[in-house]
């Protein structure tokens, strides 16, 4: 081989080597930038690595910093709930105390009850057997009041009848006497005529005594029957007018509904209803008036008899139906005994009635008497409603005054 082939050779081996070179060069920078590129990472990766542990550790370091101010802060509601314990414990040994205070009162305060109960019971069992005692003092007293009520009731009864008959034939002897011819002399009729008034006067007290006695014995008999209120007026008008122009007193009866009918004992209402016209006409003023009134209620009847006499102190209402009792009239000029109002309020009740009273002093006196009023059929009620109240007659004597 020639020099020049050698050569050739030898040149492309260098070229070879070259290259050979320059890639191991290449590749060893590959390798170094690798090498140098990881160192890189790691160290950034060391570096990220430190930075989370400092910030872990920073919070770490926050937490317990968290967590000792949690620890205090417990300490402090552990002691302030210590406080607050001893504060209550303080507070129940004082309410134990005051507790047990009042304990003790109270205990003295029962002990101090029980002491006057015990004197109260001995007091009560006393006062238990006085009021026995009184008890039966008080059914002997009445046992005995109601034997001499009733022994007082058959004497009067009794003696009444006796002096009733002796009485009827004086007032007898005396009405012939008057009536005798020749006349008698003007002395002689006054006289005779003064026993008359005092017979009958007196005859009126027995006959008062007897029904008294025969009411408070329970024998009085009653029929009560429908009765009209018109007629019974118009004969009790009849019977008080001599009376009322004696005294010069004025009656008014106000008119009355013919259909108005009352449950009563006509004989005894009529002698009720005439005993408050004589009262009110008796004890009223010169030219004084009287009104009758009657008024219709959905179960009775109210019959209310006015005066314009001197009325009634409040003291002497209370009184007012008292046997016996005149309330201050005995020494008057009027006649009476004090009987006429207690029978009046007995027979009205016996009729299963009321009676009252409303006085003003210096004004007058209105007594009412309500009875149960009748009410009659069907028919007699459409004929009834068509029926005008009757006006009772007025008294001439005296005209109404507007």
């Amino acid at each position: 081989m020639s020099n020049t082939g050698k050569n050739g050779i030898a040149d492309t081996d260098q070229v070879k080597s070259d290259e050979n070179s320059i890639s191991s060069g290449i590749d060893r920078q590959r390798i170094l930038r690798g090498t140098d590129r990881r160192r890189t990472e790691r160290t950034v990766k060391d570096d990220e690595t430190a930075i989370q542990n400092r910030e872990e550790s920073v919070t770490r370091r926050e937490d317990v910093a968290h967590s000792r101010e949690d620890a205090a802060d417990l300490r402090e509601d552990a002691a302030q709930l210590r406080e607050g314990i001893t504060e209550s414990r303080e507070r129940e040994i004082r309410a134990v105390e005051i507790l047990q205070a009042a304990s003790q009162n109270h205990l003295a305060i029962l002990q101090e009850v029980n002491a006057r109960l015990v004197i109260a019971t001995v007091e009560a069992q006393r006062l238990a057997e006085e009021v026995q005692v009184a008890t039966t003092q008080l059914e002997v007293a009445k046992s005995v009041a109601e034997k001499a009520s009733h022994a007082k009731s058959s004497f009067l009864s009794s003696m009444s009848h006796e002096l009733r008959t002796p009485l009827n034939a004086i007032l007898g002897f005396a009405q012939l006497m008057a009536a005798s011819s020749p006349p008698l002399t003007p002395t002689q009729a006054s006289r005779l005529q003064q026993i008359i008034h005092s017979g009958w006067y007196l005859l009126e007290l027995i006959n008062e005594i007897l029904d008294l006695a025969t009411i408070e014995s329970g024998k009085l008999i009653l029929s009560t029957e429908p009765v009209s209120l018109v007629e019974v007026m118009l004969e009790c008008q009849g019977m008080v007018e001599v009376q009322a122009k004696k005294h010069d007193v004025h009656l008014n009866f106000l008119p009355i509904d013919d259909s108005w009918f009352i449950f009563a004992d006509r004989t005894r209402f009529k002698q009720a209803l005439l005993n408050l016209l004589s009262n009110a006409i008796k004890y009223n003023r010169k030219q004084g008036t009287v009104e009758v009134k009657c008024t219709s209620m959905p179960e009775h009847i109210r019959i209310s008899i006015k005066d314009s006499g001197a009325g009634l102190p409040a003291e002497k209402m209370a009184q007012l139906f008292q046997a016996f009792n005149r309330l201050g009239q005995e020494s008057g000029t009027e006649e009476g005994t004090g009987i006429g109002l207690v029978v009046t309020k007995q027979l009205v009740e016996l009729m299963g009635g009321t009676i009252g009273v409303e006085s003003t002093e210096g004004v007058g006196s209105e007594f009412w008497i309500e009875l149960r009023c009748y009410r009659p059929p069907h028919d007699v009620t459409l004929a009834a409603e068509n029926s005008l109240p009757v006006n009772l007659p007025q008294n001439k004597f005296n005209p109404i005054k507007n």
